[in-house]
């Protein structure tokens, strides 16, 4: 399991003791700061330059949802991103409040297989 996975995790152990609870705890939301501190450190979470507001998961995400496959790939292999990162990163990032929310439908099974394909390939 990745780093990226590690974190992902933790913080929905603590989400769901959030929702189950009713409440959260001082030491629950100190946890949470310090994870997604290490998650935005983290290949897809990291921001493209300093003075981007966009994530390089974003920019992978953005050449596929405008149809730039090969482009996306490149990005994936360049930023050093895992399709599993990639995948996690996506699941975790385009909530309900993100404008781009509608377009992860594309990610189905036949093209997270497609991609994972052509990234064995390239590495």
């Amino acid at each position: 399991m990745s780093k990226q996975a590690e974190l992902i995790q933790e913080i929905q152990v603590i989400v769901m003791s959030i929702l189950k609870n009713g409440t959260v705890t001082e030491e629950e939301g100190i946890a949470i700061d310090r994870l997604e501190e290490e998650l935005h450190k983290q290949n897809a979470f990291k921001k493209k330059s300093e003075d981007d507001v966009f994530t390089q998961g974003e920019e992978v995400a953005t050449h596929f949802f405008n149809n730039e496959f090969e482009q996306g790939l490149e990005k994936l292999l360049e930023y050093k991103i895992t399709p599993a990162d990639f995948f996690s990163f996506i699941e975790y990032y385009y909530d309900e409040e993100h404008p781009d929310e509608d377009k992860i439908e594309m990610f189905t099974q036949g093209f997270i297989q497609k991609l994972n394909e052509a990234y064995k390939a390239k590495v």
